[in-house]
């Protein structure tokens, strides 16, 4: 009897730290993979920023004098101009300031970004009939490509066999989606849209609803916006200056002169000076038709076990969504509000950290090469 029972506390001994060595794998397993996931798409969007480009060119600006006696107008050339005939645009996906004309905080917390790169994504089949220009070699061609979050179900790009299985439901999730119309599909050359500096965003508003079921999608027609990662929470896109600007954000000396172009995270190359910044000593241009020099770019990605969190209990995903929706409103805040310093979390770490959610935030830096004019 004795026997039996040290056997029988011995087996539930190696039973319980089995089951907690299996519990361990699995959450490590879940945390590997899915930041794996955040790391590659954050690798991809990235990249794909630092080529971002607005071709921008000097073009005479005209005074004019007046009319001949043939009733002519008399003109002369009194400067040079910056004039592009490309966007870049990045703040809040959705209020004041947002890049959607419709939309719903709580489908699409956080910042997006939209801009043109050649990265020559043409379509997928030869287009040489009825006369239509073959661009499959064409790998400078310029693109219009676009990263924002939404929270919504995967049933526009699941495979269509699960569409006619009752027992696999629509899987809600928090995504990271690319907005990624071939050269072919670029709409910023429009006419409806031109010119670009009073039609602007108008070229991008169909990431929201352009989604092409994968049943119907093939390589003639491919989907414009699809998922890059799942479990994302938010991005936070911050342009800065380059770090000796003095001309267009003040003294040089302020606090808050690396925001200054972009004091509340919006930028838009269309305008002369974006929302919440001061007009500096640029010239009567100011920003327009620029790109911001540096970017700051942030993500926060999170495992899988608190993508399912969100997606059962509503009321923490609106818990959560809100907050996000209430910071990242001035960019001198991006610290306090992201990360925080090494003695003290930032706000969104803490309510994560609160809210028992595991959680990795993702952070650089980047140079855009085609900046041409120091900020």
């Amino acid at each position: 009897m004795v026997s039996v029972t040290i056997l029988v506390v011995l087996m539930m001994i190696v039973a319980n730290f089995v089951s907690l060595v299996q519990r361990t794998w699995v959450r490590s397993n879940s945390q590997v993979s899915q930041f794996r996931e955040a790391r590659l798409a954050f690798d991809l969007l990235t990249r794909n920023l630092s080529q971002a480009t607005l071709n921008t060119y000097w073009e005479n600006e005209f005074e004019n004098l007046g009319n001949d006696s043939a009733g002519q107008v008399i003109t002369k050339a009194k400067n040079y101009i910056r004039q592009s005939e490309l966007q870049f645009v990045c703040g809040p996906t959705v209020g004041a300031n947002g890049l959607f004309a419709t939309g719903d905080a709580q489908s699409y917390p956080g910042h997006g970004v939209f801009f043109q790169a050649p990265l020559g994504v043409t379509g997928l089949v030869p287009t040489t009939t009825n006369g239509s220009a073959d661009t499959q070699n064409l790998v400078n061609l310029m693109c219009g490509r676009g990263y924002f979050v939404e929270w919504g179900s995967d049933e526009s790009f699941r495979p269509a066999f699960l569409s006619t299985l009752t027992s696999v439901p629509p899987r809600f999730r928090l995504r990271l989606m690319e907005f990624s119309p071939t050269a072919e599909q670029n709409m910023i050359y429009n006419p409806s849209f031109r010119p670009i500096i009073s039609n602007s965003k108008k070229w991008f508003q169909g990431a929201l609803n352009s989604e092409v079921q994968s049943g119907a999608e093939t390589a003639a027609n491919r989907a414009v916006t699809r998922p890059v990662a799942e479990n994302i929470l938010c991005l936070v896109i911050a342009p800065q200056n380059s770090v000796a600007a003095t001309s267009l954000g003040g003294s040089g000396g302020g606090s808050n002169t690396q925001y200054s172009i972009a004091p509340q995270y919006a930028y838009d190359s269309t305008l002369i000076t974006n929302p919440g910044a001061t007009a500096g000593t640029g010239g009567t241009q100011g920003t327009r038709h620029l790109l911001p020099p540096i970017l700051k770019v942030s993500m926060v990605a999170l495992d899988h076990l608190a993508g399912e969190q969100l997606s059962s209990n509503q009321a923490l995903r609106q818990s959560v969504i809100s907050t996000v929706g209430g910071l990242f409103k001035s960019a001198s805040q991006l610290q306090s509000d992201l990360d925080g310093t090494s003695n003290e979390p930032g706000t969104l770490e803490k309510l994560l950290i609160s809210k028992r959610l595991n959680f990795r935030i993702f952070t650089t830096s980047i140079s855009l090469k085609q900046s041409r004019w120091s900020l």
